[in-house]
């Protein structure tokens, strides 16, 4: 079994094609890519990071009893589920050694090539003052321009910061209609950055505004007295709901169901409701 990192380096300064690097610190096997300053094939940053990824491994030999131990940063996402899809061992960790140095090696190597000065390089991981002396150096100059980022291509696509998901316990307003959106049903959550804060909108699903691309959704409808009531699954929080079959207080982490009817809420560990017995009363809100 080989233990692999990876690496990147490059993805926060405007200018020069990231670089990815797979490499194994044991036997010094080195991979790495560079991606295109733009492309117009319409993938995004994670797809084309994902797919040069794929084949660097493929390179590589990597094998499915190997360990692989991958950065965290955003532009890995992608890969990070295709991973998960495809049963690697992996963990994200802060990468240190043979793959984060040559990462960042290669990128200094493209700014020298260019024309960057070559005594002006990363110390102790300053990136901020480093990509800023690159980039004051490209604006410099017009025809250097060339090198800039296409960060248009780079950006993700609107609906993925729209998430279908399970609402919690809290009470929340649509953005479009004005109307409550219930504690535990479906609701769409948008989320972005303006000015440095985190900003979260809600919207019913009828209501959004962009079609999400995530969703950790779960819903089941079961069975309950003559009808079938619809709801949603999530772990449980600090809430203190007595289950609706077996009468037994629900614990936070416990995967639970909750459901209306009318306005009824009916809540229980899920696997009481997958073997229900007979109910005891709904709670109502």
């Amino acid at each position: 079994m080989k233990e692999w990192q990876v690496e990147d380096a490059g993805c926060g300064c405007k200018a020069f094609s990231e670089v990815i690097v797979l490499a194994c610190q044991k036997t010094g096997e080195i991979y790495s890519s560079t991606l295109p300053l733009t492309w117009d094939d319409g993938s995004s940053l994670e797809e084309k990071v994902c797919s040069q990824l794929i084949q660097m491994m493929l390179n590589a030999r990597v094998a499915r009893d190997d360990y692989l131990y991958v950065c965290s940063g955003n532009i890995f996402h992608a890969f990070h589920n295709w991973l998960d899809e495809n049963k690697y061992n992996w963990e994200l960790s802060k990468i240190d050694g043979l793959a984060h140095e040559h990462a960042e090696y290669l990128f200094h190597c493209q700014a020298v090539a260019a024309g960057f000065p070559a005594e002006i390089h990363l110390v102790e991981r300053n990136y901020r003052d480093y990509y800023r002396a690159v980039e004051e150096w490209v604006y410099a100059d017009e025809s250097r321009l060339v090198l800039l980022k296409d960060r248009e291509v780079r950006r993700k696509p609107a609906e993925t910061r729209y998430v279908l998901k399970g609402n919690g316990r809290h009470t929340r307003s649509c953005l479009k209609c004005g109307k409550k959106i219930l504690p535990y049903t479906p609701v769409v959550v948008y989320r972005c950055r303006e000015s440095s804060r985190r900003i979260r909108r809600y919207f019913h699903p009828a209501c959004t505004p962009v079609e999400p691309l995530k969703s950790t959704l779960e819903i089941i409808t079961v069975p309950w007295t003559s009808c079938n009531v619809e709801g949603i699954i999530l772990y449980a929080g600090k809430e203190n709901y007595q289950c609706a079959v077996c009468g037994q207080n629900v614990l936070p982490g416990e995967k639970t169901f909750y459901g209306y009817l009318e306005k009824a809420l009916i809540t229980g560990h899920l696997s009481c409701f997958l073997n229900k017995k007979e109910p005891f009363p709904a709670q109502g809100l």
